[in-house]
């Protein structure tokens, strides 16, 4: 193990059990039993007896410790029955030389008897017996004698047997024992998965896996011990980094679309792949060959396809696929067999020879296309398919384009190798081309796109505008709008028509003119047009309408537009279901635009576009940010940068950045918020639209340098008449910040024009109160008018910011006349910070009562520490306490109405906050 990695907590010496690495999860039901029982046991019951048996290494020691420490807090004396392979020290029973059998088992069963019945006059006993296969017949004999005579005293009895030897002499022997008890049966322990994987490694390892290390530990069946081993393996052998908290594999992910690989597994490290192939080693040779064929089939495969390869009736592979079956390599789900989990398919598929792999791809084709199942056959020919093999390239073709819409990186994989078979000047390789592209661009791999495209266009001399349209929207999605305008302008030379709805839904962002005249044409003759390209041109008046201020009739076109066009459209730069989002949070009506944000989620996941998938989190993340919850604000707007960064779409990142920009803000961390602001100003292309700058540079100026320097950046805003317009709409709260900056730096010119623009807003627009009242705001701050702000709190309403700078403005005005009055309408500010988090704003309110003699600690000092779980937030401690329960990151943001991403913000600051490392510390210390 590399230095680097010992530093982030790998110690390559270290070799824990399965019980020293406890998962707090996955064995819920037999605890529960046991508990049960002690609880049962320790209010006056008598004896009673619980035989353990499942698997070598599916957990039963870990059951027994964690059963034992359940026993030692209920009030019991918990005693170990010795078994002589693990190396204990006896505990129970002492032994020496006897002259027979009978009389050993007497000596045993007397000190066995005496040391119970030490304990019994203080305490009710629980004695746990593990590995009963390797304990001495003797020793059992003995136990059954002291089971008879304390049969009414308050003893549990506890024995683990392992599956494999449960016909044993000792197995046998236990089991006649139990008969003439009060007893129950548990086991087999079912294999771990989900969050008892996770903990498992989080306890091995103490940082959370990512979805291809929990794949590979789920594929080793499950069972504790084989986790442990994996785990340790890969780490020994490097096969693990760890970073922000996330342990992964260091050979990168393996969950590429394997059905077409030319070397099946490579991806996959090789301490896994022996692993797996020991199990399978385990198997007879008949079920081996039987799998084999079986995997050139596919993840899963139909019996009667298996049957018709190797030439046989399906019922001569019922004992072959049993055999499968119990080795857990294979399931059966419905009426198709599937390898357990996709790493072990990939791993048995590696042990068929390459030429033997062909021949069988070749077979299978063969019968599938027989069979009138293209898609499926083309899978098979990529593999074993001659170059110019005009058959395949055509049953490739039409399968590509099935599977773009529901399967892209399927399409995007099958298409990349199809091409490797078409021949160079064949229209079919255009349009696998241009497929691959697609998928790739859909998947947000757009640099991948933009190579492929690129170089399939240098050799191409079919017609190839659809692939152009394609880079273009790779290249606009990846903010190289110069390259886009560059292939529309080769289009053009080439007398190529240019799709409209590429370039409405491209091109829209600043509401060209080109653009807006094409919509307007759109419109002017709807029928001539698909409900697509209508649904296009809507959305882009609905924006020209929105920047005008007509915001009903903006909204009213967004609804028109998804009314044709209800889901995401392929391209969506002017999609209106994320711009109805977008307008609805910016006139407050929060909650549906919330819905709006999960409608394009759940779109965008239904469609298969990860590209976009950076769009939704940050919708939600100014929706959350306005609500006032910073961290959730925060965490969405992280995990959308990071998608962001994974897609190359840099074309969403100003509204993530800003988010972020202005919740540091808020908290007062002006150096956070100057990283990301100048993060803002580095990564988009081009800069950061003009507004979004300066709105962004002004108020971290006015935090660090005051007011003359902000409306210095805000300048070039405040005398555009247009500027301005946008200024006011894009936040209500902004005019009344905008204006009370102006006043504070002297400019009161600038001060009314703000004001009179956003009048001009509201009387356009009376029914929208959150803009009625930043208009009345701003003019009551401009006149110091009182009692005009006195009666505007419930016309912002959920807008908590602009309702605190209101209460805040208020108490301000109020200094001079109405002392005791303005001090408590600031401390009713005060309190309006300081629940949200607001740092930055509760400091400037206290500054403003200390100027009136009044001294206010800030409120969280005085009910929360900064550690320990008193320190935790109500909304940390929700996450915290459903975590400890066994609940997944996912499953906890269902409960809590909450985005996965805001759940792991909130674990780790439970973490930090009381000072452990994993779901294991955490389900460990939770009251």
């Amino acid at each position: 193990m590399s230095q680097g990695n010992l530093e982030k907590g790998f110690d390559p010496s270290f070799v824990p059990s399965v019980a020293a690495v406890a998962p707090p999860h996955g064995r819920e039901a037999e605890l529960g039993v046991v508990e049960d029982l002690i609880s049962t046991i320790g209010a006056g019951a008598a004896a009673h007896v619980v035989v353990l048996q499942s698997e070598s290494g599916s957990g039963k020691t870990w059951v027994l410790e964690r059963a034992a420490a359940l026993a030692a807090r209920h009030g019991f004396a918990v005693v170990d029955g010795v078994s002589p392979r693990a190396g204990r020290p006896v505990s129970l029973v002492t032994t020496r030389a006897v002259r027979s059998e009978d009389d050993r088992i007497a000596v045993l069963a007397a000190g066995c008897e005496a040391q119970l019945a030490g304990h019994l006059r203080d305490e009710p006993v629980l004695v746990v017996v593990d590995d009963v296969q390797w304990a001495e017949p003797a020793l059992l004999h003995a136990f059954g004698v002291v089971m008879a005579k304390f049969g009414a005293a308050p003893v549990l009895w506890l024995f683990a047997l392992d599956s494999a030897h449960a016909e044993s002499p000792n197995g046998q022997l236990l089991h006649s024992l139990v008969r003439r008890q009060r007893a129950k049966r548990l086991g087999p322990l079912e294999p771990l998965s989900g969050a008892a994987v996770v903990s498992l490694v989080e306890g091995l390892l103490t940082a959370t896996p990512d979805p291809d290390v929990i794949a590979l530990c789920e594929s080793v069946g499950g069972e504790p011990q084989a986790i442990v081993d994996l785990v340790l393996a890969l780490r020994q052998e490097q096969c693990l980094t760890v970073s922000g908290g996330v342990v992964e594999l260091a050979c990168g992910a393996v969950s590429v679309p394997p059905v077409v690989e030319a070397e099946p597994g490579a991806r996959l490290p090789e301490a896994f792949v022996r692993m797996v192939r020991a199990r399978l080693g385990r198997l007879s040779l008949r079920s081996r060959e039987v799998l084999q064929v079986a995997a050139v089939l596919g993840g899963r495969f139909p019996p009667q396809d298996l049957a018709e390869m190797l030439g046989e009736r399906t019922s001569q592979l019922l004992g072959p696929l049993q055999e499968a079956i119990r080795a857990g390599v294979i399931d059966s789900d419905g009426d198709e067999f599937t390898f357990h989990r996709e790493p072990v398919w990939l791993v048995v598929l590696g042990t068929v020879p390459a030429l033997l792999r062909s021949m069988l791809h070749r077979q299978a084709a063969t019968m599938l296309v027989e069979q009138r199942r293209a898609e499926a056959a083309a899978v098979h020919l990529v593999h074993c398919a001659k170059p110019g093999d005009e058959g395949a390239i055509r049953i490739i073709r039409e399968a590509v384009l099935g599977l773009l819409p529901t399967a892209p990186q399927t399409a995007a994989a099958l298409a990349t190798r199809g091409l490797e078979i078409a021949p160079p000047d064949s229209a079919d390789r255009v349009v696998l081309a241009t497929t691959a592209v697609a998928a790739l661009v859909r998947l947000g791999d757009l640099g991948t796109a933009v190579d492929l495209a690129t170089e399939q266009l240098r050799t191409c001399t079919a017609e190839s505008g659809p692939l152009r349209n394609w880079l273009a929207t790779a290249l606009m999605l990846r903010g190289d709008e110069a390259a886009a305008e560059d292939v529309v302008a080769r289009r053009r030379e080439d007398q190529e028509p240019w799709p409209d709805l590429l370039l409405l839904n491209t091109f829209s962002g600043e509401e060209r003119r080109e653009v807006v005249d094409m919509a307007d044409r759109v419109l002017a003759d709807p029928c001539t047009y698909s409900d697509e390209v209508r649904a296009a041109a809507l959305t882009v008046r609905a924006r020209v309408r929105w920047r005008e201020g007509e915001l009903n009739e903006a909204l009213a076109t967004t609804d028109e537009a998804i009314a044709l066009q209800p889901d995401l459209s392929e391209v969506c730069q002017a999609d209106p279901l994320w711009m109805r989002a977008w307008m609805l949070t910016r006139v407050r009506r929060l909650d549906e635009a919330f819905e709006a944000a999960e409608q394009a989620r759940r779109s965008i996941d239904e469609r298969n576009m990860g590209v976009l998938s950076s769009l939704p989190l940050a919708l939600r993340a100014e929706v959350l940010l306005v609500k006032g919850d910073l961290a959730a604000a925060e965490a969405d707007a992280t995990a959308g940068l990071q998608a962001s960064e994974r897609a190359g779409t840099p074309v969403y990142e100003p509204q993530l950045r800003a988010v972020l920009v202005m919740a540091a803000l808020r908290k007062g961390d002006l150096a956070a918020a100057t990283r990301h602001l100048r993060g803002l100003e580095s990564r988009v292309p081009g800069g950061p639209p003009l507004l979004l700058r300066c709105l962004l540079s002004a108020l971290l100026t006015s935090a660090g340098r005051g007011a003359r320097e902000a409306v210095e950046e805000l300048r070039e805003v405040l005398e555009d008449p247009a500027s301005r317009r946008r200024l006011v709409l894009e936040d209500p709260s902004s005019t009344s910040w905008a204006v009370r900056t102006a006043l504070s730096a002297g400019e009161t010119d600038h001060a009314k024009l703000i004001v009179v623009t956003a009048e001009e807003i509201a009387a356009m627009n009376p029914d929208h109160s959150a803009f009625v009242a930043a208009a009345r705001h701003g003019r009551a701050l401009l006149d110091g008018d009182v009692g005009a702000l006195a009666c505007l709190e419930d016309l912002y309403g959920d807008d908590v910011w602009a309702v605190a700078s209101l209460v805040e403005d208020l108490g301000s005005l109020l200094r001079d006349d109405d002392r005791e009055q303005a001090v408590l309408e600031l401390d009713r500010a005060m309190e309006h910070y300081d629940e949200f988090g607001a740092a930055w704003d509760a400091a400037r309110v206290r500054r403003k009562l200390r100027r009136l003699g009044v001294r206010r600690r800030h409120w969280n000092y005085e009910t929360r520490p900064e550690s320990g779980w008193e320190s935790l937030t109500t909304t940390e401690a929700k996450v915290a306490a459903l975590v400890a329960h066994g609940l997944t990151n996912r499953q906890v943001a269902t409960e809590l109405f909450v985005s996965p991403h805001t759940v792991g913000f909130h674990l780790r600051q439970i973490y930090r906050k009381l000072d452990i490392r994993s779901r294991v510390d955490l389900a460990r210390i939770a009251p």
